[in-house]
């Protein structure tokens, strides 16, 4: 073999490995790209609010729909959603049976139907019989379990919850009876909430507040909301829907979820919270003019909160430049306070950090108004810092609301701490 014949050789190998090199590259990157698009993560709590120590649920006695003896302890090895509700409900319930509707088709989509039971029992003994409850599942098109008992039987169930449920007289004109088309002689004023349930029988994350179903409702169920039913429908208060109860649920059972599944937050632009803001009242006007400011210390902030005691109702996140949860949340409490500013005083408070980082920090991650500087320990008159972040939610009179430990995973959830705890809506 000549010496050109082998320096051609040699080319060709040379040639050959280094388009075998170009496509195990491009594999790569497909793969990787793959990999990247289905990334999970671990499913975020979503509105609920998760109880620091399970409470183990008795094995209450009830009755099904078909009119059978029924005990809690057969929910045992299932995660369970329950949800308080009626038959003659005109202003929340038909809400909330069309978002646990659609909260079991997308379980059943999921694979989980056998894995989680959704539930509604009454709170309105005194009419709600196995008969009636038969009747609306057909009326409605239920496809959850529903449940009644005995006067004795839901006091002891919705005691242990915390629901609320009482008879009050009737409005006027009366509401007619959909099964009876007879005016009905009174109505039940109840709390609105959704409870989870682990296979071990405890409770372990709370949702107060009303089901949102996007404004589209079945027509048979919107046909029996009163007028402020249809106000809810529209508006309401504290909402969840049936993708974040799906999410707690996820949660409740330690499940990740794909990353892209995940709710991306885009806070608005400098501009755009300017304009959301405009007309604030004076003290919080003042807030906006020092919007991504580093100012003075605790003992400023304390002073800074007694002007606005009696007033204006407060929320405080605690942050730190060196905090990796704390970045993440900043654009939700960015897009909070845009909505919210006019009517509550945001504040930021930078723990355990220097000056600078802290300046550095502002300016990379713009909000609508200014942070002060403090320690876990200066804030101990205000509220015990456990960790990094955390939200301290102070009432018109000055008094702490509420502390929310640890880092929002969704803005759904930091609103509904801020309608809870900073207005006072109770769901």
């Amino acid at each position: 073999m000549t010496v050109r014949r082998l320096r051609w050789l040699s080319i060709a190998a040379t040639l050959v490995l280094l388009a075998v090199v170009i496509v195990l590259s491009i594999l790569a990157r497909l793969e990787l790209g793959q990999n990247n698009a289905a990334a999970k993560v671990p499913a975020p709590l979503a509105v609920g609010t998760e109880l620091p120590r399970p409470r183990l649920v008795p094995h209450f006695a009830l009755i099904d729909e078909r009119g059978r003896p029924f005990s809690v302890s057969a929910w045992r090895g299932k995660y369970v959603v329950l949800a308080p509700s009626m038959t003659l409900c005109h202003e929340v319930c038909p809400l909330t049976t069309g978002a646990l509707t659609q909260l079991t088709t997308q379980l059943r989509r999921a694979g989980l139907a056998d894995q989680v039971v959704v539930v509604e029992a009454t709170v309105d003994p005194w009419r709600d019989a196995p008969a009636r409850l038969r009747a609306y599942r057909r009326l409605a098109g239920v496809n959850f379990q529903m449940l009644t008992g005995t006067q004795s039987q839901i006091r002891r169930l919705w005691k242990f919850f915390g629901v609320y449920y009482h008879r009050i007289p009737q409005g006027k004109p009366p509401d007619v009876d959909w099964l009876t088309h007879k005016p009905e002689t009174f109505d039940v004023a109840h709390t609105d909430a959704l409870f989870f349930i682990d296979p071990a029988g405890q409770e372990r994350i709370v949702d107060a507040g009303m089901p949102d179903v996007g404004g589209h409702l079945s027509r048979v169920l919107r046909s029996l909301l009163s007028s402020q039913g249809r106000q809810n429908l529209a508006h309401p208060e504290l909402p969840w829907t049936a993708n974040d109860a799906l999410d707690d649920v996820y949660y409740l059972m330690g499940k990740n979820i794909l990353a892209s599944a995940t709710p991306e937050v885009t806070p608005p632009t400098g501009r755009a919270a300017q304009s959301a803001l405009a007309g604030s009242p004076a003290p919080l006007a003042l807030l906006h003019a020092q919007a991504d400011q580093l100012l003075g210390s605790e003992s400023a902030l304390v002073a800074r909160l007694s002007t606005l005691h009696g007033r204006y109702p407060a929320v405080l996140n605690a942050w730190a430049s060196w905090c990796g949860p704390c970045r993440a949340e900043f654009p939700l409490f960015a897009s909070a306070s845009a909505r919210y500013g006019r009517q509550v005083a945001f504040l930021g408070v930078d723990t355990n950090d220097s000056s600078s980082d802290g300046r550095a920090f502002l300016a990379q991650h713009p909000v609508s108004y200014p942070s002060y500087q403090s320690s876990s320990a200066q804030l101990s008159s205000l509220a015990v810092i456990e960790g990094m972040p955390t939200t301290i939610f102070v009432d018109r009179a000055g008094k702490v609301a509420h502390v929310h430990i640890g880092q929002y995973g969704t803005l759904a959830a930091l609103q509904n701490d801020i309608e809870h705890y900073a207005f006072g809506v109770i769901g």
